[in-house]
């Protein structure tokens, strides 16, 4: 069965969160902007917002195609077209919502939620959910088109943060049984994102799926969610396809979920000739409690020997994790295009463990490295973290005070779970 999310607010409370979040980045991005314009804008959108309830379809694919380029305040009525009686509309205002949650790189564009979905979790803004907008997208998982039902599992992953309602884990749980296989894709990736931790035995059910692409999927997803009861699975991708994408992705699996009973596994695929292997096998001792004393030493000679960046952050990841000095070397990974994405990850979990040994890296020379440190930092809950981060938003580069001001909303915005689905009637 499928359910149907009410999702009760207050609107003083809401409409007082929403003008903070809104003021906080027009000071920062736009602070030549007028009231006298600001005024006209709440205006038109006010007018789109009419728009979308309008009987002629013509009227709403324009008070679409306007809405998508207003920004956040043009959340609310963007989320009423998700449940849009016309597929293409539905699909397109799925794609204009992702697109404000999401800001990708310089350069590069999104055109669709799944590319919104692979910008990872570091360049996405915590806006506040409309009412009407989990509503559409759990109904959009019922959707009779595949491609709305795959757009709206990813919708669900991008604009929402764990935890989330259980009843939300539902759907998508329901949706790894879809026919479709891309589906079944974006329904595994969207419940290791969301952290849905009650997912474990549907996922591990799908590692061994028809289709590679959602078998890879569930492997990734486990490892997300830090299933344990996942291992004796995972262990069985690594003996039978070694050397291949599921035993890779699923040793990458296995470090994430780092049980204590995987430790000798890792000090054995660290000397791999296999550079993600041997990537994956410090990550998993990094979390372990990272390198040992006694083998410190030779692992930083063999680090500086290393010539696989990747395998590099992670030798430095696993040096850092045991108070060793290499968070200089994590670090230097945020700056390299091709391993920028890993090296996010391990300053939030090093930041996570020790936040005073990350905050000096705020005040970095590199606006880079300032820009992915605040993109990291959002994630981490603590009150030297949030000042150091108060004050970058004065900083010099506007890349870097964006980067500051979405981590403030990240580490400042309550998130109160979504309201219990009720059955249709």
């Amino acid at each position: 069965m499928r359910f149907h999310l009410s999702t009760p607010r207050s609107h003083l409370a809401d409409r007082l969160q929403w003008l903070l979040v809104i003021t906080a980045l027009a000071v920062v991005c736009a602070p030549t902007v007028s009231w006298a314009s600001m005024d006209q804008e709440a205006q038109s959108i006010s007018r789109l917002a009419a728009d979308v309830n309008s009987a002629d379809v013509k009227v709403r694919r324009a008070a679409l195609k306007a809405l998508a380029t207003r920004g956040p305040e043009a959340l609310e009525p963007l989320s009423l077209l998700v449940g849009d009686p016309e597929r293409a509309i539905r699909g397109e205002a799925i794609d204009a919502i992702v697109a404000i949650y999401v800001e990708p790189p310089p350069r590069e564009r999104i055109s669709n939620a799944e590319d919104a979905f692979a910008w990872t979790r570091y360049r996405t803004t915590p806006w506040p959910l409309p009412a009407a907008l989990v509503t559409n997208l759990v109904r959009g998982l019922a959707d009779e088109w595949p491609s709305i039902r795959r757009d709206a599992a990813y919708g669900l992953a991008i604009v929402m943060t764990p935890p989330v309602a259980s009843q939300v884990e539902d759907e998508l749980m329901y949706s790894l049984a879809d026919p479709d296989p891309s589906v079944r894709v974006a329904a595994a990736r969207a419940l290791g994102r969301l952290r849905a931790t009650r997912a474990g035995d549907h996922l591990i059910g799908r590692i061994v799926d028809t289709d590679i692409s959602v078998r890879l999927a569930a492997i990734r997803a486990v490892g997300e969610i830090r299933e344990a009861r996942a291992l004796t699975a995972l262990q069985g991708q690594v003996d039978y396809y070694r050397g291949a994408t599921a035993a890779r992705t699923a040793l990458e699996a296995i470090a994430r979920i780092a049980h204590r009973s995987t430790w000798e596994m890792f000090s054995v695929e660290r000397f791999s000739k296999n550079d993600a292997h041997r990537r994956y096998a410090y990550e998993g001792i990094a979390r372990l409690g990272g390198i040992p004393a006694t083998d410190a030493l030779a692992v930083e000679q063999l680090l500086a020997e290393e010539r696989d960046e990747e395998v590099a952050a992670a030798m430095a990841f696993a040096l850092a994790a045991a108070g060793r000095p290499q968070v200089d070397r994590v670090i230097m990974a945020l700056v390299d295009p091709d391993t920028v994405n890993q090296a996010l990850d391990y300053v939030v979990e090093l930041a996570t463990a020790r936040p005073s040994a990350l905050v000096p890296y705020l005040k970095n020379s590199d606006a880079i490295v300032r820009e992915r440190v605040a993109m990291a930092m959002g994630f981490v809950a603590d009150a030297g973290v949030e000042a150091a981060l108060s004050e970058l938003t004065t900083d010099g580069d506007p890349s870097v005070r964006r980067a500051a001001e979405t981590a403030l909303i990240r580490t400042r915005t309550h998130k109160r779970p979504v309201a219990a689905p009720r059955p249709t009637p």
